[in-house]
């Protein structure tokens, strides 16, 4: 009573690999949108690592005769 038909688990089978068949490409192209968005973020980050770096720069805005200029 407690035995699985055969048919039943014949069918149960065909179904598992159905479903991994099915879930692998949605799988790798989850996978492969992870790895692009985590380049994006490393390249942005760098990015504003570079701009951070400028803006720490005392260059990075204007010369102290360009600053005169702009006072009234």
């Amino acid at each position: 009573m407690d035995e699985i038909p055969f048919d039943t688990r014949k069918w149960a089978d065909r179904d598992r690999r159905l479903a991994e068949h099915m879930e692998s490409p949605a799988t790798q192209s989850l996978r492969e949108e992870r790895d692009r968005l985590a380049k994006r973020l490393a390249d942005l980050e760098r990015e504003l690592a570079n701009l951070a770096t400028r803006l720490e720069s005392p260059s990075a805005f204007a010369t102290s005769g360009d600053s005169r200029r702009r006072r009234p």
